[in-house]
């Protein structure tokens, strides 16, 4: 777009369109509303180089997006659909994408607004960055009036979640208006939460007037594109090879003579340069920068924040020198607290840093470092919206922002042992802003403490900033204060969960009691959605009796709220009651559990007619969902319908959408594979789970961060398909790739992968003793307990269940090595732990306390101690029963099979008749299920028809035939079917 003004027709209105190189200024006719747009493109209008040709550049200039000349390297596809975005028929659509720190959002925003300045075909447009203190006052403005677009507008809104509220009240205002040109908002942010937060706060509106702005969301499914990493190396190479030409093209010394080597000139580089962290083209970027005075090689062998850490401490030097000897400490201090605020005001700014230098305890001129920090740290707008608060900007990019401040807090004990406070008056300052800061900081470099590879720097930084953080929540006598602090959470997290539980708890108390007092439905439904994201936290953490009270309270709010006005809280309810299910599921209450799943997809179906595009990935969730609660309850072709029908609506929804649902596709075919096993229908298990591994494989390929997890869990499924096929080799080697993928998981990330690594362990165990390898099945069974025996003393509410089964696994292999002892150890050990569990929770335990009785009444029973095997038995037998009564298909499989077991304890006693008539049962009970579905059950019948008919002959009595009949001829057809004999059958 050149430098031009443009007046709109009607001047009162209207909007009126001023270049001046540097920015868009949008005036709205008398109102007295500008608008500011900041105009970053790489390639400046004249205007803009001359001003540049002025400003002394930096190396940190290279780094920041918004200065530096580095193209955008790749990413055309995800250009290309932003442009079909641009495109689209709609009058005014919002779209959102998230990343990680240096994933390159802004930088993709700046390419897409350089596309469009001035380009002909697309339309004529004024596009730009929007300051978050620049929403505020439009806000104001469009309530009294509706502000026209007579031009085709791109507003690009970085760090979103700081003002979701008056975004979210703008887009209220906005639904309601029809324009003639197009107006585009482009949020950017680290994560888009879809059960809390910003985003859940701009997306589920919980009023009835609020949910039109749902329909100017581009993705009707209301999920923000996620930018994957840089995965082409050869891109890589070029961002790399393009930072460090910058950073030599900007000194006039040449430090360091060489370059960037070509592909394959070395190999250890090339090896480097594959590594996951430089899927960030932020530590690209910084490794080029870094290179200029260590060398490529070096420089890439550094990590990432060992980078920004670096640059840090050269820009806090340079900073020092510009502020003179005798105020180096303080700027220092004040540059890292105008950081943790989110900005200082420009208003009053000496004043606030005075006040600052007071309560650190520092000296200096806060009249001259006042105008420093505002020539070097310029606020990106220059406040002239109307009524906007200019701020002084942060040292950009956000990373080394945050190496800035890790450095001013470190070093002298008397700095780290005030750093809490300080943060803390940040955050009074900086409310929504500083707790988005603080957050990142914590995302990027509290976790060391999950790094195995992190130095003990690294860690004991990582554990001053989870104080600053407990300090921080802790510093405030007003709950509803922390509310900030609580959407800036990340959803998942496992370094910070149990401070996330402490905030949300606090909060959902807070607004509980609100409500109580008030009545008023407003904190009726902040009330229900904190709960509900409490009990999210709490089952993070293994509560889950606490846990369920926390989903019914946020399960009855909400269904108060949608019987009085459904349309706007339906959805909620659908969501609660979806958390509560599986809740119920965890503590065992399986029936409860399928009551409230049932209903959620009831809620979601009735949504999903009104509004497909809204609601059908909701519906095709909660139908995933209710497949495995089925399948629990032993409803086992009503959980593959559901299954089915899950994968189907998923496969339609990645059709269209494939960046956005080829994950949920490949989910849903691990249920789906799961309920055809159930049924016996091995082949097409297999089928469904090896096209979840080939859809995770590609993904993984992509983003390997975020999908390598999954990748593993879906080999650990196809391992096991494979196995019950007789294909042992090959479900051997999808187990050791399996575990493979989670021990490198769990080095990096110990808290969150180790219980996985585990799991992994005791699958690969079993294909291993599949094969004969007992002694590796063994080793790899020792492995898996010693883990979760290490995560139980840690956390045993969460894992004594997982070491208690794996206890009982290790026992088998015991056992087959010979070491009868040890295996009857380790089953003793797990039907104590069990038996302790069943006595808390009966309905959740019950059934495993029943399964180990079993496995330890086998143990007891090759030991030659048959009364007491035969107690085990009959035990287990007695628990089974009673099971089977209160939900026969769940449980008569497990009591026939028991059954089986009691009747070999039997026949080792001599007690011939017992035996036959324990077996007798077992083919009793298990009959109706064989003839209803034959191929699930045709194994476990021929054991027992087997074992009866032996029994038979060794008491010479001849064969129920009323009994076996039946089953005989199900085999009989069987094999006429197997041998294509038409006719017969």
């Amino acid at each position: 777009m050149t430098d031009r003004s443009v007046d709109a027709r009607d001047i009162t209105q209207s909007v009126v369109v001023t270049g001046s190189g540097n920015a868009v200024r949008l005036i709205f006719g008398d109102s007295g509303i500008v608008l500011p747009l900041q105009r970053m493109q790489i390639r400046p209008p004249a205007a803009r180089r001359i001003q540049q040709a002025h400003h002394r550049r930096r190396e940190l200039d290279i780094l920041n997006p918004a200065l530096s000349t580095i193209p955008l390297i790749g990413r055309t596809d995800i250009l290309d659909g932003l442009r079909v975005w641009l495109d689209c028929d709609a009058d005014i659509s919002v779209h959102a994408v998230t990343g990680r720190a240096g994933s390159g959002k802004t930088r993709l925003a700046i390419a897409l607004c350089e596309a469009v300045d001035g380009e002909t075909d697309v339309g004529d447009w004024a596009a730009g960055f929007l300051s978050p203190s620049d929403v505020g006052p439009v806000v104001e403005a469009s309530a009294t009036r509706a502000l026209s677009w007579d031009r085709n507008t791109l507003l690009v809104l970085d760090y979103a979640a700081q003002v979701h509220g008056d975004l979210a009240r703008w887009l209220d205002r906005l639904a309601t208006q029809e324009l003639e040109t197009k107006l585009r908002i482009l949020l950017l942010e680290r994560d888009a939460p879809p059960g809390f937060g910003w985003w859940h706060e701009l997306t589920a509106p919980p009023l009835n007037s609020a949910a039109a702005r749902l329909t100017l969301f581009y993705d009707a499914d209301l999920r923000p594109h996620a930018l994957p990493g840089l995965e082409d190396l050869e891109g890589r190479r070029a961002v790399m090879t393009a930072a460090f030409g910058a950073a030599r093209a900007l000194h006039d010394e040449a430090v360091n003579e060489g370059s960037v080597p070509e592909v394959g000139a070395d190999r250890h580089f090339d090896g480097r340069l594959a590594e996951a962290q430089f899927a960030n083209p932020l530590a690209l970027v910084m490794a080029g920068v870094i290179a200029r005075e260590k060398g490529p090689s070096e420089a890439l062998a550094l990590r990432r924040l060992e980078m920004a850490r670096h640059l840090a401490r050269r820009e806090l030097a340079r900073l020092k020198r510009l502020a003179g000897e005798g105020q180096a400490a303080a700027i220092v201090h004040l540059t890292a607290f105008n950081g943790l605020a989110g900005g200082l005001e420009l208003k009053g700014l000496n004043a606030a840093l005075a006040d600052e230098l007071a309560a650190a305890g520092l000296s200096g001129d806060a009249g001259s470092l006042g105008p420093l920090m505002q020539q070097e740290l310029p606020p990106l707008q220059s406040g002239e919206g109307g009524g906007s608060v200019g701020r002084l900007g942060s040292i950009q990019p956000d990373l080394i922002g945050e190496g800035v401040i890790v450095e001013a807090l470190s070093g002298a004990p008397a700095i780290e042992a005030g750093a809490a406070d300080v943060v803390a008056r940040a955050y009074a300052v900086g409310a929504y802003r500083a707790a988005e800061v603080l957050m990142r900081l914590l995302q990027d470099y509290a976790y060391a403490l999950e790094d195995q590879s992190a130095t003990d720097e690294e860690k004991a930084t990582a554990r001053r900033l989870m104080d600053m953080l407990a300090h921080v929540a802790g510093q405030t006598g007003n709950p509803e204060a922390l509310e900030p602090l609580a959407f800036a959470l990340p959803e998942r997290t496992t370094i910070l969960r149990e401070a996330a539980l402490d905030l949300t708890s606090n909060l959902a108390q807070a607004f509980r009691q609100a409500f109580r007092n008030s009545h008023n439905p407003g904190d009726a439904a902040r009330a229900a959605m904190w709960l509900n994201n409490l009990a999210f936290r709490l089952s993070d953490l293994g509560r889950r009796e606490d846990a369920l009270g926390a989903a019914q309270e946020a399960a009855g709010l909400y269904r108060e709220l949608a019987a009085a006005r459904p349309d706007a809280f339906t959805p909620a309810l659908a969501g609660a009651l979806n958390n509560l299910a599986g809740v119920l599921s965890a503590l065992g209450r399986r029936e409860d559990a399928l009551d409230a799943a049932e209903e959620a997809a009831g809620l979601y179906r009735d949504l999903a007619a009104a509004r497909p595009d809204a609601f059908t990935p909701d519906l095709a969730m909660s139908l995933n969902n209710l497949a495995s609660f089925l399948s629990a309850l032993g409803r086992r072709e009503d959980a593959l319908g559901a299954a089915e029908e899950a994968a189907g609506l998923y496969r339609d929804l990645a059709a269209a959408r494939p960046d956005a649902f080829t994950p949920n596709l490949a989910a849903s075919l691990n249920t789906l594979a799961n309920q055809l096993s159930a049924l016996g229908r091995r082949e097409a298990a297999l089928d469904a789970a090896e096209e979840a591994v080939g859809l995770r494989r590609v993904l993984a390929a992509a983003r390997p961060d975020a999908f390598t997890p999954n990748l593993a869990a879906s080999l650990n499924n196809v391992a096991s398909f494979l196995s019950a096929l007789g294909r042992r080799e090959a479900a051997l080697d999808a187990a050791e790739e399996a575990v493979g993928l989670r021990r490198d998981l769990a080095a990096a990330r110990p808290d969150a992968f180790t219980p996985n690594l585990a799991a992994s362990l005791n699958n690969l165990a079993n294909q291993l003793s599949d094969l004969g390898r007992r002694e590796d099945a063994l080793g790899a069974a020792e492995e898996a307990a010693g883990l979760y025996r290490d995560l139980a003393a840690a956390r045993p509410d969460a894992f004594t269940p997982d070491l208690a089964m794996s206890l009982n696994n290790l026992a088998s292999f015991l056992l087959a090595l010979g070491r009868r002892e040890a295996a009857l150890a380790a089953a003793e050990e797990a039907v104590g732990l069990r038996r302790d569990l069943a006595a808390a929770r009966p309905d959740a335990f019950t059934p495993a306390l029943a399964a180990s009785l079993s496995n330890l009444a086998g143990f007891l029973s090759d030991l030659g101690r048959r009364e007491a095997a035969l107690d085990a038995a009959q035990e287990a037998a007695g628990l089974f029963r009673e099971l089977a009564a209160a939900r026969p298909d769940a449980f008569t499989p497990d009591l026939s099979v028991n059954l089986c077991m009691l009747s070999d304890v039997r026949r080792a006693s001599s007690d011939i008749v017992g035996a036959r008539e324990a077996i007798a049962e077992a083919i009793g009970l298990l009959m109706p299920l064989f003839l209803d579905a034959p191929q699930a059950f045709i194994q476990w019948m021929a054991m027992h028809l087997q074992r009866y008919l032996e029994l038979s002959q060794e008491l010479d009595i001849e064969p129920d035939m009323e009994l076996i009949g039946p089953a005989v001829a199900v085999f009989q057809e069987l094999q006429q079917r197997e041998n294509g004999d038409d006719d017969e059958r």
